[in-house]
């Protein structure tokens, strides 16, 4: 088939390769003007590295990324929240702290190799059915060939969300966060997040060759306030809260340096419909509260390219595929929907609630494997066989 893939990030270079190398004609198009690494680090789960194993590039990632064998969370009085060992579920477990544009660089390489074309600066603004197939409308009043469907994922914000006519609820969340990636060998092994209340949050990311993601949630008003406060009366919360981000605090001098993130979270009634489907935050995003996104992203395009595989008929496969995701996309947003609020929201009562019972849900034997089980992205029955480990 000639296929059109909306959005060259994670989930459309992964499509490209493996779309590509089915032997379609693949066309990825992208509104920035040069497709390049960008973002700060993510965290790949188990069940995501299963699926760069399938990609041939696990070996790449790991090498350049930090091993990551606990989740860690701290209360500003220096009381433990959550601590969570990959390896009380099973012993070669971990977690990998990636720099997002490691990742990116690598599909993108591999899904140019197979053979798909990059179409930079081609910002798409709509789609028409037509008799040869789909036709994808960009700005200026251009007109893309005809495909016979179309790849959306083009993220959170997805233009043809709206122009596929797919009934779904969209909400915006009022927290997001500052993020900066630097040097930083404070934390090495874990995932370390500070809080206090529901209103601080601050997370240190290992990222591998001792770099670290940094991250500071906080609302817009939030940010405009820093900003005009200035640059060290928000270190200074930083230092209170986190000491062990100093080393990257340093290299910091303005806000300009810092990216300002926001979360949407988005329910669709399905992800698909005449000629064109949506995988990955296109089709699903949420707060990175769970730390899933990438790794949701990377399942659904595996499972949907190995559906079209075996099925060679597009409407066939995205029926499939919906059958074989929907349980799990509804329990990991389910789930971070619930989470959210006890991490970042207005009020004193959802932190108290959170600070008494969380700590001893991850003592509790039977509670702390369901929590292990959902960080990995291995809830029972809900991950098909096709993507278990090669």
């Amino acid at each position: 088939m000639k296929i059109a893939i909306t959005g060259c990030g994670i989930a459309g270079t992964a499509a490209g390769f493996l779309l590509s190398q089915q032997g379609h004609a693949v066309t990825i198009f992208e509104q920035a003007e040069k497709c390049r690494p960008v973002g700060a680090g993510i965290l790949i789960q188990p069940i995501g590295q299963t699926v760069l194993k399938h990609l041939g590039i696990y070996d790449q990632i790991e090498h350049q990324s930090a091993r990551l064998d606990y989740i860690e969370a701290i209360k500003h009085t220096g009381g433990r929240l959550v601590f969570l060992e990959y390896q009380r579920l099973r012993r070669q477990l971990f977690g990998l702290g990636v720099h997002r544009g490691l990742l990116f660089s690598s599909l993108l390489d591999l899904s140019i190799k197979a053979g798909a074309e990059i179409r930079e600066n081609a910002r798409i603004s709509g789609f028409t059915h037509t008799t040869d197939g789909v036709v994808l409308a960009m700005d200026e009043d251009e007109q893309s060939e005809a495909f016979d469907c179309i790849v959306a994922t083009d993220g959170a914000r997805s233009i043809l969300r709206n122009a596929a006519g797919i009934r779904h609820r969209s909400i915006d969340y009022e927290y997001g966060a500052l993020w900066k990636t630097g040097s930083c060998t404070a934390v090495s092994d874990r995932l370390l997040q500070m809080v206090e209340g529901t209103k601080k949050l601050v997370g240190l990311l290992p990222i591998g060759k001792n770099q670290c993601s940094f991250f500071w949630g906080l609302t817009a008003d939030q940010f405009a306030d820093y900003q005009r406060q200035g640059i060290e009366v928000w270190k200074e919360d930083v230092r209170q809260l986190c000491p062990r981000a100093e080393e990257i605090l340093a290299q910091i001098d303005s806000f300009a340096e810092l990216t300002f993130t926001t979360y949407r979270d988005v329910s669709m009634k399905s992800c698909w419909t005449d000629r064109i489907v949506f995988l990955g935050d296109a089709a699903h995003p949420t707060s990175p509260h769970l730390g899933q996104g990438a790794n949701l992203a990377l399942e659904d395009v595996w499972e949907f390219t190995e559906c079209l595989k075996n099925t060679a008929e597009f409407a066939t496969a995205c029926r499939q595929y919906e059958a074989l995701r929907r349980q799990k996309i509804l329990y990991y947003q389910q789930v971070t929907r619930w989470l959210t609020p006890f991490f970042q929201s207005d009020g004193w009562l959802k932190g108290w609630g959170r600070d008494l019972f969380l700590p001893l849900m991850c003592q509790t034997p039977v509670l702390r494997e369901q929590m292990l089980k959902t960080l990995c992205g291995f809830k029972a029955g809900w991950t098909s066989s096709r993507i278990e480990s090669p």
